[in-house]
């Protein structure tokens, strides 16, 4: 649940986080998003049990809460990767607030040099039509621009009528914005 506002005094990981963990590690996942990361002490918990049975198990931070904005310096430096939640971030925020967020984030990702995922209703129109909007594929080459590593679909793959479009649509417009790069004269006019 997601209380705007509100101060949520919480065991770091509950007896669900625990069993969906054990299951990560029990099938050598590659990665666990731990979500509503608040600060450093909740990346190091979820690493301390992790790592000693899955050492190369990454630990990505989902920024969805307006602690993890203020301790996002710390955060970035214990995750092995962070992830832009724009869903959950655009409840604790006002929603034009959220650009600039997102490319703080990133910013400072690329600058420690960690991995991190821009995600939450990059293609969502895709859910139900074949085409995105305009918006969404601006809203993708923007991230890419601003130096994400990744872009994330969700709903548009796991519910969506169109996964394949989804999918295609968000690899087209990644590797024309990482053709051009910032040099938009060399682009087709």
């Amino acid at each position: 649940m997601n209380i705007p506002l509100a101060r949520l005094d919480f065991p770091l990981l509950s007896a669900e986080d625990r069993a969906d963990i054990e299951f990560g590690v029990s099938r050598r996942c590659d990665f666990i998003a731990q979500s509503f990361v608040r600060d450093r002490a909740e990346v190091s918990a979820v690493k301390r049990l992790v790592r000693p049975r899955l050492p190369g198990c990454k630990i990505i931070a989902k920024i969805e809460a307006r602690e993890a904005i203020a301790n996002l310096d710390a955060i970035i430096d214990a995750a092995d990767g962070i992830m832009v939640a724009r869903g959950d971030l655009g409840v604790m925020f006002p929603l034009w607030e959220i650009p600039i967020l997102q490319k703080r984030i990133i910013k400072k990702c690329n600058l420690a040099g960690k991995p991190v995922i821009t995600a939450t209703q990059m293609l969502e129109s895709m859910t139900a039509s074949p085409n995105p909007t305009r918006a969404e594929v601006s809203d993708v080459a923007n991230a890419v621009l601003d130096g994400t590593d990744y872009a994330m679909l969700s709903a548009e793959t796991a519910a969506g009528k169109y996964p394949v479009e989804a999918v295609r649509a968000m690899n087209r417009t990644i590797k024309y914005t990482e053709a051009c790069g910032g040099d938009f004269a060399r682009c087709r006019q």
